[in-house]
């Protein structure tokens, strides 16, 4: 059959039927060409039915109209009248079909180019009838009436009918998403004039400023249990900020960049659900993920897909794949964090750290038994060995001295503790033992011990130990060759002890299993601080870990007021949450105030680490660092520090900030990224912090997070589940996704032989103690450096001859010398007379000699008595050698 009697056969038939006999149909072809598959379908279509309409062709009084005026120059169709979502009329609108989406949506998007900028060309056609791709690149013509779907400008066919006009249209070309002067200073309305569009991600989307502003990753790829789909979020010229992360929590700034948020935001998805373990618009990924990672703050480009609306928000429906070549890496990954803590040769580096190791559980894998009877961590003993793996390799990569751990499992210090169990698996990457090769990044100086607590007070630290009750606790980690441990406190958190919430009946409210929403009963992990000595200084630091009540579980405060929340369901209702803190800001406040209460007892330098599940400018934050605005901060009501009563009834007002200084955000300012270290949804954020006295700042040398989880996928993570065939391809024994959170790190500067709150310390390797002696810049080389110890042990001394002019300094080893207290007379002579030479040459200073800690038994130290905020505990030291020895009081 030829095109003519084709064209014939359709007219004939069409004519001889009436247009209540058409439903079924779903395309007539109208053109001379019928080589296209879709026309073929028509075809079959004659073949079959009885009847037959061509809807467009035979439409009388139907208004036709260009996708540019339906769609119009505002976020509605001026085709539908106010207070309406639907056109009163039928129109007929002609495009070629630029794509067909079966899945997340069913129907095809056309284009037509009116050459009008302000409005877009293009336009989603909804049908349920089976549709393919072969209908892309062909003209057709529409008749169905104009609808607003929840914000979605869309034509919905009439019974289902479309005509072919022009099967060899071709597919229209994408178009670069361009901003405009018309757009203002909104990207949604960029997003608005091309909805409905084929639309290509540019290199530049405001041509008119300098720079390229392109679509970053602000979300990775993963799963969106909104949408129950995977997909990645991106965010125009910049990943969203949390709102609070910058501004106060509730300020209008905050709020704005709330709304700033919603304007940037644009999903990518495909449109049918991603397999497992794939990104099927980045092929590359599959081939290789460990190398072609998506990170946040990524930039993509060159990325095309149809733009549609639902669910509040732009969402691209991915038409193209791309490459490693279309991902601009704006911060790539870092095998190590990129900290400046280089200091002059008078001076050396003291570095702390906080990590989150998202529920690192041993005891169902040979580990001591959790006393609540939990696991939050791994399913199977090949996952843990792949979780073990990669925090090893976040602990290793930091290279702290001391370190903060949140989310280790609570089931005590003994050998088969995860505390125990996890330092000595980081302690084997530490294995160089000549003490020539001291300075190497794998020598056992660099290993470590941690700190436990007698919680029982039997004076033995052990698995009967605990530090809290919940399955999860707080621990810390040191070098004993850097640091030394001075005393130990465990810092009770306040418990809420609220009424429960009720109807007006006294009535609990439950929820459809019958579990009461909030019972006023909350708690929080308590804060493990410890001071310590600076090894080679007279210098204390005193350290603080904490993990602060989270975000997501209520507290009494979140529903005050829900009696009056329009159609709020008290049985499954989410709270307000009006001011972006989520839940139990109220009563992370009331903790903040003990810790920096607490804090304040000890005094001198002092550090806070730790999860603090608040943003950067919220309530709690503001307690402990200082509330520029003046904000009323409110702690929540009935809180108790053990069993003595923290605020009563009315909770309390704190008008007092501790004044310490966000490490992280001081050390940011010049650097060309800010800091941030969690990722929900698609706003990132600061929940981990290292906060220092005032008396730290100039010490800082720098602080910074390491994103080495937050901008990560979690296909990276060591769960096995939703990996499909790429679960092994995926894991890596690396610290990229060991967590969900990011680390932080600090670097403080300290002088060798610098006097302080203590005695200067000097400690013991062994039998060998090395002596650091600054030298002024009148030093020559040839000078003979001496060191004489008072009293005189029965040792030979060393003598250094310089090699060098100029300021510097240099280490005696000394041999065989015992603990104790000694005054070192340090030394310059010229090497012709033998006279000391420069008056200030001369070094006179009072040492304490000891033993690292967990090598020598003259180490143990009774604690002192205390009676207020806590309880004072000795240390649990795991020895350098990785054997589980333990102190004992006397």
């Amino acid at each position: 059959m030829n095109n003519k009697s084709l064209s014939l056969l359709a007219l004939a038939v069409s004519a001889a039927i009436s247009s209540s006999s058409y439903a079924g149909i779903n395309n007539v072809s109208i053109s001379k060409d019928v080589e296209g598959s879709s026309n073929n379908k028509a075809i079959e279509i004659l073949a079959t039915k009885s009847a037959s309409i061509t809807p467009c062709r035979d439409a009388k009084g139907i208004s036709q109209k260009r996708i540019g005026e339906i769609q119009g120059s505002s976020y509605r169709s001026p085709l539908i009248a106010d207070g309406k979502y639907k056109s009163d009329a039928e129109y007929l609108v002609t495009g070629v079909v630029s794509a067909v989406t079966t899945g997340l949506e069913k129907g095809f998007y056309l284009f037509d180019d009116d050459g009008v900028d302000t409005t877009s060309n293009g336009i989603f056609v909804e049908t349920n009838e089976p549709l393919n791709a072969d209908l892309v690149g062909q003209e057709i013509c529409v008749r169905g009436f104009i609808e607003e779907d929840y914000g979605m400008t869309k034509v919905v066919a009439t019974n289902d009918l479309w005509e072919v006009v022009n099967p060899n249209a071709g597919k229209p070309a994408a178009t670069d998403l361009v901003q405009i002067a018309e757009d203002g200073h909104s990207f949604q309305a960029t997003l608005e004039r091309h909805e409905g569009m084929l639309i290509r991600l540019p290199t530049d989307i405001v041509p008119e400023q300098e720079d390229d502003q392109t679509m970053r990753i602000s979300r990775t790829f993963s799963f969106d249990y909104s949408g129950y789909r995977n997909n990645l979020v991106l965010a125009f010229e910049r990943p969203n900020f949390q709102p609070n992360q910058h501004y106060v929590a509730g300020s209008k700034e905050a709020k704005q960049q709330a709304e700033d948020n919603n304007d940037r935001r644009l999903y990518v998805e495909t449109d049918s659900k991603a397999a497992d373990g794939v990104i099927p618009f980045y092929p590359d990924f599959a081939v290789d993920p460990l190398n072609n990672p998506l990170r946040i703050n990524d930039a993509i480009v060159g990325l095309e897909g149809v733009l549609s609306y639902s669910y509040n928000n732009f969402r691209l429906i991915t038409q193209n794949t791309i490459t490693a070549e279309n991902i601009i890496k704006h911060q790539p990954r870092q095998p190590t964090p990129i900290v400046n803590d280089k200091t002059e040769h008078h001076s050396f580096d003291v570095r702390v750290a906080t990590l989150n190791v998202l529920n690192y559980f041993n005891s169902p894998f040979g580990g001591d038994a959790n006393p609540q009877q939990s696991n939050r961590g791994a399913d199977s003993e090949a996952e843990f060995e792949r979780q073990q793996a990669k925090i090893v390799a976040a602990i290793h990569g930091l290279d702290a001295d001391i370190l903060g751990l949140m989310e280790i499992e609570n089931n005590g210090y003994g050998s088969a503790g995860a505390i125990s169990g996890l330092v000595n698996s980081v302690n084997l990457k530490y294995n160089r033992e000549d003490s020539a090769d001291h300075t190497t990044a794998d020598h056992i100086d660099n290993r470590y011990a941690f700190i436990g607590v007698d919680s029982n007070g039997d004076t033995i630290i052990d698995e009967l130990d605990t530090f809290g009750g919940d399955a999860i606790t707080s621990g810390m980690l040191y070098r004993p060759a850097r640091v030394s441990v001075e005393q130990v406190k465990q810092i009770l958190m306040p418990s809420q002890q609220a009424p429960v919430v009720a109807d007006k009946n006294g009535v609990p409210l439950v929820d459809s299993k019958g579990k009461v929403r909030e019972s006023g009963k909350n708690y929080q992990r308590d804060m493990l601080a410890a001071s310590f000595i600076i090894n080679n200084t007279g210098k204390r630091l005193t350290i603080g870990v904490n993990h602060l009540k989270s975000k997501g579980s209520t507290c009494w405060e979140d529903w005050q007021g829900w009696e009056t929340w329009q159609n709020f369901d008290p049985a499954k209702g989410k709270v307000k949450d009006p001011d972006f803190q989520g839940s139990c800001e109220n009563f992370r406040v009331a903790a903040a105030y003990e810790i920096g209460k607490q804090m304040e007892k000890w005094g001198g330098d002092r550090v806070i680490v730790g999860d603090l599940n608040s943003y950067g400018q919220e309530d709690a934050l503001l307690v402990l660092t200082d509330n520029p605005t003046g904000k009323t901060l409110k702690a929540a009501r009935d809180t108790f520090i053990g069993e003595q009563p923290q605020f009563g009834t009315e909770g309390g007002v704190i008008s007092h900030s501790y004044g310490y200084i966000n490490a992280v955000d001081m050390m940011s300012k010049g650097k060309p990224h800010v800091g941030y270290s969690y990722s929900y949804n698609d706003e990132i954020g600061s929940l981990d912090h290292i906060l220092v006295s005032p008396s730290l700042k100039d010490r800082v040398l720098d602080a910074t997070d390491w994103h080495i989880n937050a901008a990560e996928s979690t296909l990276f993570d060591y769960n096995e589940e939703h990996k499909g065939a790429n679960v092994d391809l995926l894991y890596s024994a690396d610290a990229y996704r060991s967590s969900d959170h990011d680390p932080a790190i600090l670097a403080l500067a300290y002088r060798y032989n610098q006097a302080g709150e203590v005695p200067l310390q000097m400690l013991l390797d062994g039998s060998r103690l090395s002596v650091p002696y600054t030298l002024p810049v009148t030093a020559q080389a040839g000078d003979i450096a001496t060191i004489a110890i008072s009293p005189t042990p029965e040792i030979s001394l060393p003598s250094i001859e310089l090699k060098q002019n100029g300021a510097q300094t240099i280490m005696f080893n000394v041999d065989g010398l015992k603990a104790g207290h000694y005054t070192f007379t340090l030394s310059l002579a010229r090497s012709i007379t033998k006279k000391a030479v420069v008056d200030n040459a001369t070094q006179q200073i009072e040492v304490n000699v000891r033993h690292r800690d967990g090598v020598k038994a003259d180490d143990d130290i009774t604690p002192p008595h205390n009676s207020s905020g806590g309880s004072w505990g000795i240390f649990g030291l795991l020895s350098l050698l990785g054997l589980s020895l333990f102190r004992r009081k006397h």
